[in-house]
């Protein structure tokens, strides 16, 4: 029986390009050449994460245990790896939203950790999952980059007690 593990990706960043817009494009143009002009107007760039992935301090600012964190750290991930530490987004989210900026994205679609937020699956809010969201929102809306709303509070990173 195969294992599923949670993809673990070292960038903070994975580029989201619309396929069939992509691809009708490149049929026409080599891809290097391609420019912000040869798409369509109201085209949004962008990028997307999910937290497991790219914010690790797993254990930091009362963020508990995801369902995720559970399965990695019993050993079954192919090759041992967790996402405690990741991308480390949650550290280093300005450096992360000035290469958006400097890539020129117009929109960012993460996800919310909801054991960062809501630590036990119910009740209490953690005031500093929610400090860290919205430095992170404040950040992308400074950068021009929050335009439009992609945010998703679950992920497939429910806390083990839900």
């Amino acid at each position: 029986m195969a294992v599923l593990t949670p993809p673990i990706f070292p960038l903070s960043i994975s580029i989201v390009v619309f396929a069939a817009a992509a691809a009708a494009i490149l049929t026409l143009k080599h891809a290097s050449a391609l420019t912000r002009h040869d798409f369509p107007d109201g085209f949004v760039f962008g990028a997307g994460t999910s937290a497991y992935q790219v914010e690790g301090a797993a254990a930091e600012d009362g963020r508990k245990p995801c369902i995720w964190d559970t399965f990695t750290h019993q050993g079954y991930s192919p090759d041992g790896s967790t996402s405690d530490v990741s991308a480390d987004q949650y550290h280093h989210y300005k450096e992360d939203v000035k290469l958006m900026h400097n890539m020129g994205l117009d929109a960012y679609r993460f996800s919310i950790a909801w054991p960062r937020l809501i630590p036990d699956g119910r009740g209490q809010t953690n005031p500093k999952g929610l400090e860290y969201y919205n430095n992170l929102i404040d950040e992308l809306i400074l950068h021009g980059i929050f335009r439009k709303q992609f945010s998703e509070i679950w992920h497939v990173d429910a806390p083990p007690s839900c």
